[in-house]
Formats: structure tokens, C-alpha cells, sequence
């Protein structure tokens, strides 16, 4: 399923206006707070309160006229572009509708724009950027239908044992390919290897940018039409989420337990890697940041662009997944009510494993810096599922994307014994 060519290019001058635009007005708020100061300076002083204000009513007027034009002929020709663009989606259509391979330029471009969408994905949503993602599971680079006969030929070697891979904030399903070593077999990536173990691996991409309870909602409905459309018969199904994407994965359980979907009754394993629980310590940081610098004059235009972050990176200051935790309450409160209570599924277990930079869970290191983005705590909150928990020391939060130790773990919790003529590659 793709969009058309220019499509993409529409979309990157789209989001360049835009961006062109919230500078610009950065910009001009910041020369406005420098230019008050002494202005507001002089107004003070006995005798030259009139001129002062006089001055400033110049300065100001001036300045704003420059800002708006440069705006405004900037805006138009972004429009433009756009526009002709546009038209020229309209008046071409490709020969060919055949996906293309995945080549290095288009790996960079779909990492760029999952970096994007984390960042203000739920805007580029409401604006309908055609650079928004559109979740569904990807093979080499492309959503693929969810059809008998698409997913047929997209998996042919389909197994009724089923693994999803849901990727974290800013990233897409490539990132589970990291730190792959072709001259080592341990660093082979997860869905390779337990491939070769009789399932069947999908990877999931989404617009990170959203409300968790969002994503969680939607991949619900996503897993039943997949099982429904399957070409065998789905007997288990495991479901394995990186940082943010544990998250939507719990969302997912909650959503589709609720609406009673078939899919949730085979679902075995839930397994989230370095997922915050109970929020994430950057995302809380730059609430409160965005909050102090919104108090004085010159830092206010930097507050602005702080909040623009997306919905889905304020979900994370305490780890909302579910719409009861945001919905009618305060966005920039500081502190949070309690998470919803999120019953697990029936059948399925819990795994929580974390990482940390320290060496145990006594070192100072560990307890203040935690893998870098996620602290223990919140990654091995047992209490919210009844998880069984698991770390891996020394070690940064995208290391659980592909580490031996990890895919032990996981193999583990599936059941699965390392066939016999791959023992030679396993750890000493």
C-alpha cells in the first residue's frame, strides 16, 4: 500500500511552513521581551515616560510590520510550493504502483519521519500531513493490507503462532535491526530468530506522536481484523514492545479486553523492555521546564516551543495508556492523580524487563540515571500487572532493542529450547 511519490514531498514542505512560521514568531516574541526591558526601564524615570512610550509604540510597530511580511512572504511561497505540488499529484500518477526495495535512502527518510512524528505527530494527525504514519504492520518498509490474499503473499511461510513487535517513541520497526553485527550470530534480530523457532514475526508502525490510549485503541482493532484475515488459523499470540511501545502494547490488552475481541483470548505473553510504567524522567523534566521558563518574559518563547511536543511524549510523564488517565484532567498540572487500575488479560503473562547503567541495584549510577531515559522502578513496576521482572545491568536503554541476554529472556518466556544446531552460537 503506498502513497503517491509526491505525496511525501508535499508533506515535507507542509511541515517546513509550518516550522518556518513558529520561528519566525520566536523570534519576534523574543525581540519584543529583549526590546521591553529598556523601554520599560526608561518609562520608569521621572520625566521621560511619554517619549519612552512614544518610542516603543515605533519600535513596535515597525518590528511587527517587518515580522508579519517576512512571514507572510515566506508562508506564501511555502503555500505555493505546496499548492503546485499538489497539482502535480493530481495530473501525474506513476506507471507503476509496485512497492519499491527498501534502499538506504528510503531507511533514512523513514527514520527521519518516525523521529518527526514522535516529536509533534499528533499535529501532522489533525493537519493531514501526508507524512503522518499510518499504523499497520510493515515488511520491508511497506503496510501491508489486511487481506487473506495480501498477507498470503507477504508471509508465506505464515505459522499460527504469532510475535508483534511495537517500537518505542520517534522510531519505526527498523529500529529492532540495531547493533545488528552480520559477523555475529548473537546479534541477530529477535523476529529472525525466533522465526526459525516456529512463529511468525510482525512489526508494528505508529504514529508515536498520539495519545498511548490512542495507539492502544487502534492496534486492537488492528490485531482483530490480522487474526480474522491470517491465512492459518492463530493459536497464540505474543506481543513484545520496546519503551513506549510496551505501553501501547498494555493499551492494546486493555482496549481489546474491553471491547471483548477475539484476539485477546490467544494472546500468551505480554514482554515490555525498558517500558515507563509509571513515567519517564526526561518527559517530566521538560514539563517542568516548559512550566519555569513560561514565569519570565525572556524565556517565555522557549516554553513555547517546549510545549509544542506531542501528546504522546506527555503521556509518558506518568505513563497514561488508558483515556480515563488524561481525559478532564489538567495538561500542565503539575503533579498527576493516580494511574487507572489496568486489569491484565486473563490469559496472558506479564514480563517487565528494564536496563540500567549501574552494575546491581544498590549502584548510585543505576538509581539516579537508570538506563538513561527510564528509571528501574518504573520499568519493573510488578505491581501494575503482577509482572515477573528482569535487568540487564551495564547496560542504556536501546541496548534491550538487541542483546543476547535479552533474546534469552524472551525465548525463555516463549517456551522455546535453542534448536541444537545453533547451541555452538549460544553464550559461553
Amino acid at each position: 500500500m503506498k502513497t503517491h511519490p509526491l505525496g511525501g514531498l508535499r508533506g515535507s514542505v507542509r511541515l517546513a511552513g509550518v516550522g518556518f512560521e513558529q520561528i519566525t514568531t520566536r523570534v519576534q516574541e523574543f525581540h519584543r521581551a529583549i526590546a521591553d526591558m529598556p523601554f520599560n526601564t526608561a518609562a520608569a524615570l521621572p520625566g521621560i515616560e511619554p517619549g519612552a512610550r512614544s518610542a516603543k509604540q515605533l519600535h513596535d510597530s515597525i518590528t511587527d510590520g517587518v515580522y508579519a511580511a517576512v512571514r507572510g512572504i515566506g508562508g506564501g511561497l511555502f503555500k505555493l510550493a505546496e499548492g503546485s505540488l499538489k497539482a502535480a499529484e493530481r495530473n501525474f500518477q506513476p506507471a507503476s504502483r509496485q512497492a519499491l526495495a527498501l534502499t538506504p535512502a528510503a531507511l533514512a527518510r523513514d527514520n527521519l519521519v518516525s523521529a518527526v512524528s514522535g516529536l509533534v505527530g499528533d499535529f501532522m494527525a489533525q493537519e493531514r500531513n501526508p507524512l503522518a504514519v499510518r499504523m499497520g504492520f510493515y515488511r520491508e518498509g511497506h503496510r501491508r493490507a489486511l487481506t487473506p490474499a495480501a498477507l498470503a503473499a507477504a508471509y508465506p511461510e505464515a505459522s499460527g503462532r504469532l510475535v508483534v513487535f511495537i517500537h518505542g517513541l520517534c522510531c519505526n520497526e527498523h529500529t529492532w535491526r540495531f547493533y545488528q553485527n552480520p559477523d555475529d550470530p548473537e546479534t541477530r534480530p529477535y523476529g529472525d530468530r525466533l522465526d526459525e523457532a516456529g512463529w511468525t514475526s510482525l512489526y508494528l508502525r505508529y504514529n508515536s506522536g498520539l495519545r498511548i490510549s490512542m495507539n492502544g485503541r487502534q492496534l486492537a482493532r488492528q490485531l482483530q481484523k490480522l487474526v480474522e484475515a491470517w491465512p492459518v488459523p492463530v493459536r497464540e499470540i505474543a506481543l513484545i514492545g520496546h519503551s513506549m511501545g510496551g505501553l501501547v502494547a498494555r493499551s492494546a490488552c486493555y482496549a481489546g479486553g474491553k471491547s471483548q475481541l477475539g484476539w485477546t483470548t490467544k494472546v500468551s505473553q505480554v514482554i515490555c523492555l525498558g517500558s515507563p510504567h509509571t513515567g519517564a524522567p526526561l518527559a517530566r523534566g521538560a514539563h517542568l521546564a516548559a512550566n519555569a521558563l513560561e514565569m519570565f518574559p525572556l524565556s517565555r518563547p522557549v516554553a513555547k516551543v517546549l510545549n509544542v511536543r506531542s501528546v504522546g511524549i506527555r503521556d509518558l510523564r506518568h505513563g497514561y495508556i488508558a483515556d480515563e488517565d488524561w481525559r478532564g484532567r489538567p495538561e500542565n498540572a503539575l503533579n498527576a492523580e493516580a494511574l487507572t487500575p489496568i486489569p491484565r488479560l486473563p490469559g496472558a503473562r506479564y514480563h517487565f524487563i528494564g536496563s540500567s547503567f549501574g552494575t546491581d541495584e544498590h549502584d548510585l549510577v543505576g538509581k539516579v540515571l537508570g538506563d538513561g531515559l527510564v528509571l528501574l522502578p518504573s520499568a519493573t513496576a510488578r505491581h501494575l500487572a503482577d509482572a515477573d521482572t528482569a535487568v540487564l545491568y551495564r547496560a542504556h536503554h536501546m541496548s534491550l532493542l538487541n542483546h543476547p541476554v535479552i533474546y534469552a529472556q524472551i525465548a525463555a518466556r516463549l517456551g522455546l529450547r535453542k534448536p541444537a544446531a545453533r547451541r555452538r552460537h549460544a553464550p559461553s
